[in-house]
């Protein structure tokens, strides 16, 4: 078969985005109590806006929508922005949804909420990622919020070498790789089965790079938004309902800091 290196929006943001999560059992159940628990922590009316950050395939935006919320997506892919506006279009939920890197976000105090959802958070290094969350703080209303979900960097995933029958193919998924002196948790190398292109695609250097995250600790994240204006950090294990605190062996390390 061929082999062939590709590109984060050339192909692998698909492939992870939509036909991964589409491949997991019950995951339109999980978006919408992701969303549900979002409004509440939120404390999120009908028709405020709320601006979702790297919204990816539209998912989050289209349930937030569905409750209600005037939702605007934001993300670098333009594949994903593509797909988002088809699915929100078939969904009846009306999201504006704009391609853009998070590290140039240029709104001025329209929201009540920004939402960074799936650990689509810490791509870059130190001062980027601080400059993300400023643009964020910049962009909400006096006294919003931002829905901020992170994995917990005291209980990471435990990720096998797993093969996984996806549309159009099958994906190869390695472990994550902790570099404990950088903080950070370095991309998974893939190899996606495409039959149908009868070819082995792997990640070239562009999809690598969008794997690796920038871990923080919640005193690193909550010293972080402070420097950037937020005044006020709550902190949860879960991102779901029911409520839980957030403590070292917890699920997930959700920050909900406000302006």
């Amino acid at each position: 078969m061929e082999q062939v290196e590709l590109g984060w929006d050339e192909f692998w943001a698909e492939v992870y985005r939509v036909k991964l999560r589409d491949s997991i059992e019950c995951i339109d159940d999980y978006d919408r109590m992701v969303a549900e628990f979002c409004v509440e922590v939120l404390n999120l009316k009908p028709r405020d806006r709320v601006l979702d950050v790297a919204c990816g395939s539209g998912s989050h935006s289209i349930q937030l929508a569905k409750l209600g919320m005037h939702v605007t997506g934001f993300d670098i892919s333009g594949t994903l922005i593509g797909i988002a506006e088809r699915s929100s279009q078939e969904a009846g939920a009306n999201v504006e949804f704009y391609r853009g890197d998070m590290r140039e976000i240029k709104f001025n105090k329209q929201f009540q909420a920004a939402v960074i959802l799936s650990h689509s958070f810490g791509f870059f290094n130190h001062d980027e990622n601080r400059h993300v969350l400023r643009l964020v703080y910049e962009s909400l209303a006096p006294k919003g919020s931002l829905f901020l979900d992170l994995m917990n960097p005291y209980n990471l995933p435990r990720v096998q070498r797993t093969w996984t029958r996806v549309e159009g193919g099958y994906l190869l998924s390695e472990p994550h790789v902790v570099d404990a002196q950088a903080g950070m948790l370095r991309g998974r190398p893939a190899t996606f089965i495409d039959e149908e292109k009868g070819r082995i695609v792997l990640m070239n250097e562009d999809a690598m790079a969008n794997n690796d995250i920038r871990l923080y600790t919640a005193h690193e994240i909550d010293r972080l938004l402070r420097e950037v204006g937020f005044t006020k950090t709550q902190m949860y294990g879960q991102n779901k309902h029911p409520k839980m605190p957030y403590e070292s062996n917890s699920e997930r390390m959700v920050v909900v800091a406000t302006r």
